[in-house]
């Protein structure tokens, strides 16, 4: 893990990121790996836009194999109305990039990764950016241990689906696993977070 201090925000960096970077763009030269790395950098950039759009800061940031992680400075005041947007800046970012591809250069693959990352990321499942937008619009109406169950509830009931979908695109075509290892990836950080 690699570390650093800049500008009092402390950022983390696992060093299987930047690997698991190199072995994807060496493994596919179609360029649709690096596509994805894009949408992902712009995804991750539209969320530290509204933040810093809304007066706030991150205090830590770290960057590993399965995403991104902010912490928010302890003096943060965006509240749930900040939270939220700030929450659906990323896939908002993926979507209007979409719009723009499609416009210019029709439906190609960056647009569509686009497309995907945007829509994917609006899932209201806990640990994605549309859970956590649900979970701030219902903390600014009722109490955080209700939100919290209705937040698992709706994950469940969303992850099911998304898990069998994936099930069953596995058996169809004999081995794309992608969207069946996701579903139990999101389901088992729901888990643990839950524990």
């Amino acid at each position: 893990m690699l570390e650093l201090r800049i500008r009092g925000v402390d950022f983390r960096l696992s060093l299987l990121f930047p690997a698991a970077i190199v072995v994807l763009l060496s493994l596919d030269s179609s360029g649709l790996p690096l596509w994805c790395v894009a949408a992902s950098a712009m995804h991750e950039a539209g969320h530290f836009l509204a933040l810093y759009a809304l007066g706030s800061r991150p205090a830590a940031i770290s960057v590993g194999i399965f995403g991104v992680r902010v912490e928010q400075a302890p003096t943060s005041r965006l509240g749930y109305g900040g939270s939220l947007l700030v929450a659906l800046a990323g896939p908002l970012v993926n979507l209007l990039t979409f719009a723009v591809l499609a416009a210019a250069v029709g439906m190609n693959a960056p647009a569509l990764i686009h497309l995907t990352m945007g829509v994917f990321n609006l899932l209201p499942i806990g640990p994605l950016d549309g859970g956590q937008a649900l979970y701030f619009f219902l903390a600014g109406r009722m109490e955080e241990e209700r939100c919290e169950q209705l937040g698992q509830i709706v994950s469940v009931a969303v992850l099911v689906p998304l898990a069998s979908a994936g099930f069953y695109v596995l058996i169809r075509s004999g081995y794309n696993f992608t969207l069946l290892a996701v579903s139990l990836y999101l389901g088992l950080l729901l888990l643990f977070k839950r524990k």
